[in-house]
């Protein structure tokens, strides 16, 4: 009995040490340490895993989350004149009207899995983003709430058949052999090439309208930048049902072996790795410690931070845009760097000419784990922006930029300079440096942007959506910068303490996981305030 009473109690004692492990496992916090976390793509699905019909918590769902991410471009009632819609080529959508781009049918009607999809991969060759980072269930909300701003309901059939009605049957595959490839390109000469051109590089007829009368042109296929998804069944489809509202017209006569031949012939015009960097996805950064962080953008110890090349989005889509983003970030325990790279072959440094811009990049902080919308914040919402200009490089690196450098003929009026004697005053053409800053406006009220003695390149700034933004208090303009630009590339370093006392600055500390956004502003073409190329927010990880 005792020998069994010790068994008893043996299987007792095991039983409570496996509860215990399995419970404290259970509970364990994620692992943000560098062997758990590695920078590169989050998992994403375009294609739902269930289908969802619309119900009354859908659309409550859908309008709220419509309302924070969507509504800044398509607008509150849908229409397509939200306050970021001046800023944007191709304009967002009128959801009033039903007339969406990308359809399946043979109606030309989306499917809600039509939707699902473009909110999902957003649209490449537009500021259309990718909401594939969104839970599958509240990308179904926000289709069943896009779906009910239409003035008129509409309900497309998805059986598929070959004419008619419903989804567009895909035929089995042809093989595309030198004699399909012959037959691909008298289509494409007859029915393509007016408006994509011979070698279909879009420039053919340049004159094109869309349904509300704005211009549009057609799409360069050998960029490999498809609105409606670039695997082949796709295409196929767009082939046939065209993209309503646009001047691409329905082809159904293609339809079978045709529309097979001119896929392959399209596809054929672009490479895997052009169509891949178009497609916009959510990424993990990790910023791994390092025992000293670099001031310099070219430092040796950059090695040892993995490189995210993120796509970058025209707010007004050209096709001469910065594709890639390339991204590290570092720290050591009280700073945080963030490195950057792009390719602009252009050094565009000055903005004393009315005509002239300067290039410049921004990393934007969300102050919350639900980020408000991308592009600047929302009302009470705030973003925190470590921005780098050009132009305020070069004025460190050799003198002020003032405004004899562009006109070195001009007269300047001067005013008394009470920090200086009688016989230092300032003459008919002293410049800024040699002015009593109370006489410089800007400078003299304290404006960061105008102060010609300020030691960074940088500024440290907030916004709460489109135009709020404003800089810290010079006393709070913690974020330091360093840029280098050579061989058509710009690297820059962005850096700033983890702590900050500014008021809308971000917080950071190892272990965190904060979202950030990116912008990078061409000013040789015509990049400014709200014309840029962006990302979509990422997730960087700063590792313990």
């Amino acid at each position: 009995m005792k020998r069994k009473s010790a068994y008893h109690l043996l299987a007792g004692f095991i039983g409570v040490v496996l509860f215990s492990t399995i419970l404290s496992l259970s509970c364990k916090k994620p692992d943000n340490s560098t062997e758990a976390l590695t920078s590169g793509a989050m998992v994403t699905n375009l294609k739902p895993q269930k289908i969802l019909s619309s119900s009354s918590d859908l659309l409550t769902k859908g309008k709220e989350v419509y309302e924070q991410r969507c509504a800044p471009c398509h607008g509150v009632n849908g229409d397509g004149e939200g306050e970021a819609a001046y800023l944007l080529y191709p304009k967002p959508r009128d959801f009033t009207a039903a007339r969406f781009r990308i359809v399946s049918t043979w109606e030309r009607l989306p499917t809600d899995e039509d939707i699902f999809y473009v909110i999902s991969r957003g649209i490449p060759g537009s500021a259309m983003p990718s909401w594939g980072h969104l839970d599958e269930k509240v990308r179904w909300a926000l289709v069943h709430y896009v779906k009910s701003l239409a003035r008129e309901p509409f309900e497309a059939v998805t059986e598929e058949s070959d004419g008619g009605t419903g989804v567009i049957k895909v035929p089995p595959e042809p093989p595309f052999d030198e004699k399909n490839r012959a037959l691909a390109k008298d289509r494409f000469a007859a029915a393509c090439a007016p408006c994509h051109g011979a070698t279909g590089k879009g420039d053919g007829v340049q004159q094109q309208f869309d349904d509300k009368g704005l211009p549009t042109r057609p799409r360069d296929l050998t960029q490999g930048i498809f609105k409606g998804g670039s695997e082949s069944e796709h295409i196929y489809r767009h082939i046939i049902a065209g993209l309503p509202g646009s001047p691409m017209p329905m082809s159904d006569w293609a339809y079978g072996e045709d529309a097979w031949h001119l896929t392959h012939l399209v596809l054929s015009m672009s490479s895997a790795e052009q169509r891949a960097r178009v497609e916009m996805k959510k990424f993990r950064i990790v910023a791994k410690r390092v025992d000293k962080i670099p001031d310099h953008p070219d430092a040796g110890v950059w090695r040892n931070a993995v490189a995210v090349n993120l796509h970058m989005m025209p707010l007004w889509w050209r096709n001469d845009r910065p594709e890639i983003l390339s991204v590290k970030a570092l720290h050591d325990g009280n700073d945080l760097a963030i490195r950057l790279m792009w390719e602009d072959e252009s050094h565009d440094r000055t903005a004393i000419r009315p005509q002239d811009f300067r290039d410049a990049a921004a990393a934007e902080f969300a102050l919350s784990d639900d980020p408000p919308f991308f592009g600047m914040g929302q009302r009470g919402q705030f973003v925190n922006l470590w921005m780098w200009k050009s132009e305020r490089q070069a004025d460190l690196e050799v003198a002020f930029q003032d405004i004899d450098r562009v006109y070195p003929n001009i007269g300047i009026d001067s005013y008394p300079n009470l920090m200086r004697s009688a016989v230092e005053q300032p003459t008919r053409h002293a410049l800024t440096l040699k002015s009593n800053p109370d006489f410089i406006t800007g400078w003299g009220a304290r404006n960061i942007v105008s102060d010609p003695t300020r030691k960074s390149a940088s500024e440290d700034l907030e916004a709460q959506g489109f135009g709020t933004l404003k800089a810290h208090p010079s006393s709070d303009q913690a974020v330091v910068a360093k840029g280098i630009y050579d061989v058509g590339t710009y690297r820059i370093v962005l850096r700033r303490s983890f702590k900050s006392d500014g008021q809308h600055s971000v917080d950071l500390a190892p272990g965190k996981t904060v979202p950030v956004a990116f912008a990078v502003w061409n000013g040789s073409a015509g990049d400014r305030d709200g014309k840029k190329s962006v990302t979509i927010w990422q997730d960087l990880v700063i590792v313990d």
